[in-house]
């Protein structure tokens, strides 16, 4: 039977209010940054989030390693710290170590990766460490109740406990092998995952979403997008083909540009001609993972007037 906390251990409302704190204070920060530099985040693109990374990484690296007393702004608010074992703060080497087995899941978890990154073996790795690194900090920071100490923290042997506690008392208590048999089976289960998608990406209905999604992709001022099939249940089901393309350029407004793009998904979708619209969202903006902004404005197609419209675009060059 566990007990249900180590002597000196952080709580689990101060420990989280202190993350949280922290949060706000990067979020406010990229926010002040994407300010003043919108156009460079733009065109950064999907390596906005590696930026932001590397932000997040300096800043809980520093402050949570011995250079800092162990406390960010959020943990000296609340009144916690994190320590080391051995009566010692963390090294700066084992604080930025700590912070990317916490950060790297997070910030991979919506990062742009190519087609073929996520058809190669490397989407195993990639969704261990976004699905299987993520449900396990998650899994053991809630039910871990010894001392909380999750993965980030079992990797360097480190512990969030008060700012009174004395360094020498600071004793990391062995997690629950119990606990260690779930982590194991949350990580078998996503690295399998990709088995499976594997598969279904094969099929012919995601075939067509990700044709569409290439040919849009492709098209020049397009950074990224997302293309899936919508149906909204009645009598009867109504389908559409929903669209979000991210641009590099400020041209949310463009409507022939919207319908352009609209006309491209119909060309590669075959499934596109039988449904009741062609949604094109044009979003223009930036994802730090601490911080986003995003301008969007949405446009809405009809499949048969923009088949009807190239029919007749095709007889008049025709005739020419």
């Amino acid at each position: 039977m566990e007990v249900d906390t180590a002597p000196g251990a952080a709580g689990f409302w101060r420990r989280s209010a202190a993350f949280l704190v922290d949060c706000l204070v990067l979020g406010m920060a990229g926010a002040l940054a994407g300010w003043a530099l919108l156009d460079v985040f733009v065109r950064m693109g999907g390596y906005g989030r590696l930026f932001g990374f590397f932000v997040a990484l300096t800043y809980f690296g520093v402050m949570n390693s011995v250079l800092c007393k162990g406390q960010t702004l959020g943990k000296r608010l609340l009144g916690v710290r994190v320590a080391g074992k051995d009566d010692a703060l963390l090294a700066l080497p084992q604080s930025l170590l700590r912070y990317s087995v916490l950060g790297v899941p997070f910030f991979l978890n919506g990062a742009q990766f190519d087609r073929d990154v996520l058809l190669s073996p490397l989407q195993y790795v990639l969704t261990l460490l976004i699905f299987g690194g993520t449900l396990s900090i998650l899994y053991l920071y809630l039910f871990n109740r010894r001392g909380r100490r999750s993965l980030h923290d079992l990797v360097v042997g480190s512990s969030v406990v008060t700012a009174q506690t004395p360094l020498a008392a600071v004793r990391p208590v062995p997690v629950w092998r119990v606990h260690l048999v779930v982590v194991a089976v949350l990580m078998i289960a996503a690295a399998a995952v990709p088995a499976f998608t594997g598969q279904l990406a094969q099929s012919d209905y995601f075939k067509d979403l990700l044709a569409a999604h290439e040919a849009v992709s492709a098209e020049p001022g397009v950074q990224s997008a997302r293309v899936v099939h919508n149906t909204v249940f009645g009598t009867p089901n109504v389908e559409s083909v929903v669209a979000q393309v991210n641009l590099s350029e400020r041209r949310i407004d463009d409507k022939a540009l919207a319908e352009h793009l609209a006309r491209v998904v119909l060309a590669n979708d075959k499934k596109a001609a039988a449904m009741s619209a062609i949604h094109v969202t044009l979003v223009y903006g930036y994802d730090l993972g601490i911080a986003s902004s995003w301008r969007s404005m949405g446009y809405q197609f009809a499949p048969k007037a923009l088949a009807a419209a190239g029919e007749s675009d095709a007889a008049a060059r025709s005739r020419k």
